[in-house]
Formats: structure tokens, C-alpha cells, sequence
């Protein structure tokens, strides 16, 4: 194991009455190293972060109520990682997205005793939780349908050897849909009302998704898709690509309801465009809560997710506090209804 910055005995020493997080990453990718670095925000809560190898044994929790397992490491080895977390006797875990590749592993994290948050940032954002919270008030009268864009261009710049998600062994039998689609139906259950026990077969029988294999690195990585889902009398429609050339990292959703239309983009993450019978305006982000929500128009783009995640997972920790960090419960209900309308 090696550590991503030296950790000294002071910062292991109990803070306000509650044990400092000793966290320990598995993965050193990109997830790896934007997870290390919202970790880093956080140095008075959180001990600079232990890296693992991918196929080394999890060590035994030296402290299960302040060690945190985070798991960024290839998708289709997150299910056994956090089984192994179980079995070790962990408590807390943050595992990027997707937590499972196939509904096999789904089925085997039911019930799971760790207790785990799922790097769905995006939906911690200001932009998405105003559009959530406007929703509840009943501003757009009724609701007609949420739809908008996931656009990136990976699959189009000229290829880089063989990666890991060539290999289904390690990253599953699909790209896009678990890689991308994950964030863009999180986002959709956020806003029009959570994937529960209660409501995931009535959804999933309502999932509809079209992939294209255009570009693709390897047969099975799909590279463009649309989903459908329907929450409810809610449409949602979702275009998702990592095959648009010139896109950047390209996150739109656009509200229509009777009363009233609503349009954010990550590129501009703290404006809202409402409209309404008065015509357009715009409402902006105000507040800034430093670390984890910089002040307006100097967002951290995706990044800020991660931080937010972080904060989050924080304060459930070490404060006990309520948590709002995306669950791998609601997760879950995500993942059967996309793998559902697939396998």
C-alpha cells in the first residue's frame, strides 16, 4: 500500500470528539486521483488517503467507525470488492459508478451490510437540486417530460492502445450505458422522485434503451444511446454519447411543464433560463459554502460533485449528520432498470 501524501500521527488523533476518516482508495485512475483530491479538501475530517493495488487483499478495518473504504478501481470488480468490504467487516464505503455490470451482480449487493454512497455528483450540484426543489413546489404545474443531453467525445479521438474497458472481464459487457447512462438516470430519479423497492418494476417496465456501437474500441463497448424512462405520467428522454465529435463534457436538462420551462447546463453550473407567460429570465446561485461549493461562476465543473459527495459522506461519518449523498440502494433501482431494458 502507499500513501497518496505522508500521513503523520497528529492528524490521527481524535478531533472534536470524533475519529478522524482514515480512508483507502483502490484505483489510480482518473476516478482514483479526483477522488484523492476531494478527499484532500476535507484535512481536518479526513487523513491523507492509503492507496491499495487492484489485486491486493482489503486489509482487516483497523477502526470500522473512521476507516472508509473508496473503491475507483475497473467497473466489474467494484461488486467483489465490496463483498470483500463486507466480509471484513467494513462500515462505510464510496465506490464510483457503476457499483455492479450485469444484473448477477446487482442481485448479489442487495442488502449489502456496508453502507455505501455512489459517486453520482451531479445530482449535488446547485443547479439540479433548484430544479428538484422548484419541482416540489409545483411551479411548472404539470409536469410534461424532462429531457436533455449527456454528450462527451472519447470514442471519436484517435485510439490510445488497449484499455481496460476493452476487457469485459474487467469493465463489463458495455460502455456508455453503465459509464455515462448511470449519470443521466440518477439524475432523472433525483428529479421526478426516487427509484424505490416500491416503484422499480413498474419503471423498469417502462425503460426503453437504443444503443449504437459507432467508433467503438471493442464490440461490446456501445458509444451512443437513448433512454426512456418513465416515472409516473413523467417522460424522460436522454441522449447520452461518447461519440459527438468536439463535445467537452456536454450535461444539459431541460424541464417542460404546463406553467412554466426550465433549461440548466454544466457548462454554466450556477445559472438557471425559466420560463414562463412573462417570457425568459434567469436565476443564479448566490451562496458559496467553501470547500466543497466555491462561490458563483467559479464552479470546479464535475469535480465539485466529487467534493460535494465527500462533504457529505463527512459529515454522515463524523457528525452523524442526515446524508444526501447518492445511495447504493437508490443505485441499484437505477441499474435494473437500464440493465434490465438490455439483457
Amino acid at each position: 500500500m502507499a500513501a497518496f501524501a505522508p500521513a503523520s500521527e497528529a492528524r490521527r488523533r481524535v478531533r472534536d470528539g470524533a475519529a478522524v476518516i482514515r480512508p483507502l482508495v483502490v484505483g489510480s485512475g482518473t476516478a482514483g486521483r479526483a477522488l484523492g483530491t476531494a478527499l484532500g479538501m476535507f484535512p481536518e475530517d479526513i487523513e491523507p488517503p492509503v492507496r491499495l493495488e487492484r489485486s491486493a487483499p482489503l486489509p482487516e478495518p483497523e477502526s470500522p467507525e473512521r476507516d472508509l473504504l473508496v473503491l475507483a478501481n475497473p467497473h466489474a470488480l467494484h461488486t467483489p470488492r465490496l463483498l470483500e468490504a463486507a466480509e471484513r467487516g467494513y462500515r462505510y464505503s464510496i465506490c464510483e459508478k457503476p457499483a455492479a455490470v450485469d444484473l448477477r451482480q446487482v442481485a448479489t449487493l442487495d442488502g449489502l451490510s456496508v453502507e455505501t454512497w455512489i459517486c453520482h455528483g451531479y445530482r449535488l450540484l446547485w443547479g439540479p437540486r433548484e430544479l428538484e426543489r422548484v419541482i416540489r413546489q409545483g411551479r411548472f404545474g404539470r409536469l410534461l417530460s424532462i429531457e436533455g443531453r449527456y454528450w462527451q467525445s472519447s470514442a471519436t479521438r484517435p485510439g490510445g492502445g488497449h484499455s481496460w474497458k476493452d476487457d469485459s472481464s474487467l469493465a463489463g459487457e458495455y460502455d456508455v450505458l453503465l459509464d455515462l447512462a448511470t449519470h443521466w438516470a440518477d439524475l432523472m430519479a433525483f428529479l421526478a422522485g426516487s427509484v424505490s423497492d416500491e416503484t422499480t418494476a413498474e419503471i423498469a417496465d417502462k425503460t426503453r434503451v437504443r444503443r449504437w456501437f459507432v467508433n467503438s474500441a471493442s464490440e461490446h463497448r456501445d458509444t451512443h444511446a437513448h433512454v426512456e424512462m418513465v416515472f409516473g405520467d413523467l417522460l424522460t428522454l436522454g441522449s447520452v454519447s461518447k461519440t459527438v465529435h468536439g463535445a467537452g463534457n456536454h450535461l444539459e436538462l431541460h424541464v417542460i411543464g404546463q406553467k412554466a420551462s426550465a433549461s440548466w447546463s454544466l457548462s454554466e453550473p450556477d445559472r438557471i433560463v425559466w420560463g414562463d407567460r412573462e417570457g425568459y429570465s434567469t436565476r443564479q446561485r448566490t451562496a458559496a459554502v467553501a470547500p466543497f461549493r466555491p462561490p458563483p461562476f467559479h464552479g470546479l465543473g464535475w469535480m465539485e460533485g466529487y467534493a460535494r459527495l465527500v462533504h457529505e459522506v463527512v459529515g454522515r461519518i463524523r457528525h452523524d449528520r442526515s446524508c444526501e449523498a447518492p445511495t447504493l440502494a437508490e443505485h441499484l433501482g437505477v441499474l435494473r432498470c437500464l440493465l434490465g431494458a438490455v439483457e
